[in-house]
């Protein structure tokens, strides 16, 4: 799902740099290393972060910051976690009924409470 800028807050860029700084730009789930922002491609691969065979997929070594409620706006640390591209599309395709049902209720759709 694609990542509506509307929904976050104007420093989203520098809120996101800094759990990334805090994680090491290591994915908080596998521990994978993943390239910095000031290191160009041929760095990070010299670095002997990634093997030969794993070249071609280098969007693998990407670190993302997910919300762990799927709120864009609430970005309270304990709600944030750096997470490589492969963990964090893990992490929302667990999640992804809970998001749809978000993205709903942002949209006006109303919920029904069925527990009584």
């Amino acid at each position: 799902m694609p990542m509506d800028r509307s929904l976050y807050p104007e420093d989203w860029e520098a809120i996101a740099y800094r759990i990334k700084d805090r994680a090491n730009w290591c994915c908080q789930e596998c521990r994978r290393q993943c390239k910095r922002p000031d290191q160009d491609w041929s760095e990070f691969l010299s670095s002997g972060c990634v093997s030969g065979e794993m070249e071609e997929k280098l969007n693998r070594f990407i670190l993302t910051v997910a919300h762990l409620n799927h709120i864009p706006s609430d970005c309270s640390d304990e709600n944030l976690r750096a997470l490589c591209t492969v963990c964090h599309l893990r992490y929302d395709a667990r999640q992804m009924a809970l998001k749809r049902r978000l993205k709903r209720e942002r949209l006006g759709q109303l919920t029904l409470n069925l527990e009584e």
